[in-house]
C-alpha cells in the first residue's frame, strides 16, 4: 500500500486522467498559474472574508434590497481591489499583458457582483418574513451565516485531506457542504463530473471525522448563481472508499497510472510530458477512440 498524499481536488484528478494525477500528486510537477486558477483562488478568499466585514444581523428592515446590494457590493469590491493587487507579488506573469488584467478583473467584478445582488434579495426576502424577533438572529445565523468557512477536513491515518468552502447547518438538524465555482453550469440542474467526485470526497472525509453523513453537497456555480443538490448516500461513501483503495493499492511507477487521452490534453501542463509532438498526440488519441 502506498502512502501517497490524498486530498479531494487530487482523487477529481485521478478520475479524469491517472497520469496527471502522477505529474501533478506523486512527481509534484509545477503547473502554470492561469487566470482562470488565480481568479478562482482569489474569488474564494473574498467571499470567505465578506462574512467577517458584512454585518448582516444590522441591515435595516426598511431598506430596500438594492440598497443592500449597493453594500454588499462596495465590500466585496474594496476586498477584491485588495487580493487583486497581491497577483503581481503571487503569480507574477499570470497574465500575458495588462489588457488581460483588466479584462479578467471586470468580469470577477461582474460575478461577485452578480452574488452580491442574490443575496442582497435573498436576506431582504427573508426580513421581510420574519416576524418573531426572538428568532430573527438564529434564523439568520441557519440561512445566510456558514457554519464554517474554508473548513479543513484531514484524516491522519489514511493521509488524506480537503477544504470545505462552506459548510450550514439544516432545519431540523444535519449540515450542507457548500463549494463554490466560478464557472457556470455545463446543463441546467447539473454537477460535473469532476465536481460532484470532489465533494464525494468532502463528505467521505466528514463522515469519517465526525460519524456524521453531510445530508447533501450543493455546488453553487458563481457565474450564473446557480446551486445543485445532491443527496448523499451510502454508496457514495462506498464509491470513495474504493477510489482510495484502488489508488493505494497501485506501485508507485508511472506506468501504472495510464493516460486517458481526449482533446482535453490540449489543455493541460504535462502535454510535453506525454506526446513527442502533435502527430504523436493525434495518433495516440485515433487509438484510444
Amino acid at each position: 500500500m502506498n502512502t501517497v498524499r490524498l486530498s479531494a481536488s487530487g482523487i477529481s484528478t485521478y478520475s479524469q486522467c491517472q497520469r496527471k494525477f502522477y505529474y501533478r500528486h506523486i512527481e509534484k510537477l509545477p503547473e502554470k498559474p492561469t487566470p482562470q486558477k488565480v481568479r478562482g483562488s482569489i474569488v474564494h478568499r473574498v467571499l470567505d472574508e465578506f462574512f467577517n466585514v458584512a454585518d448582516l444581523a444590522n441591515v435595516p428592515k426598511d431598506k430596500h434590497w438594492h440598497e443592500i446590494w449597493k453594500g454588499f457590493k462596495g465590500i466585496m469590491n474594496t476586498l477584491l481591489e485588495a487580493e487583486w493587487s497581491l497577483i503581481g507579488d503571487e503569480y507574477p506573469n499570470c497574465f500575458k499583458d495588462e489588457t488581460q488584467n483588466q479584462e479578467f478583473l471586470d468580469d470577477t467584478k461582474e460575478i461577485l457582483d452578480f452574488y452580491s445582488a442574490k443575496l442582497a434579495f435573498s436576506l431582504f426576502s427573508k426580513l421581510k418574513e420574519i416576524k418573531n424577533p426572538r428568532w430573527f438572529a438564529e434564523d439568520l445565523k441557519r440561512f445566510f451565516y456558514p457554519k464554517d468557512r474554508e473548513y479543513k477536513l484531514e484524516l491522519l491515518e489514511q493521509n488524506m485531506i480537503g477544504f470545505v468552502d462552506k459548510t450550514m447547518s439544516l432545519i431540523g438538524g444535519g449540515i450542507a457542504i457548500v463549494d463554490y465555482k466560478t464557472s457556470k453550469t455545463t446543463l441546467p440542474h447539473f454537477i460535473s463530473k469532476e465536481d460532484l467526485k470532489q465533494c464525494k470526497v468532502y463528505a467521505y472525509l466528514w463522515t469519517a471525522i465526525f460519524g456524521e453523513t453531510p445530508k447533501h453537497i450543493s455546488v453553487f456555480y458563481l457565474r450564473d448563481g446557480e446551486s445543485v443538490y445532491y443527496p448523499i448516500t451510502q454508496k457514495d461513501l462506498e464509491e470513495i472508499k474504493n477510489d482510495v483503495e484502488e489508488i493505494r493499492a497501485k506501485e508507485i511507477n508511472k506506468e501504472n497510472f495510464p493516460k486517458n487521452i481526449t482533446r482535453l490534453c490540449d489543455y493541460c501542463d504535462y502535454w510535453n510530458l506525454c506526446f513527442k509532438n502533435r502527430e504523436d498526440y493525434e495518433k495516440q488519441l485515433a487509438d484510444n477512440k
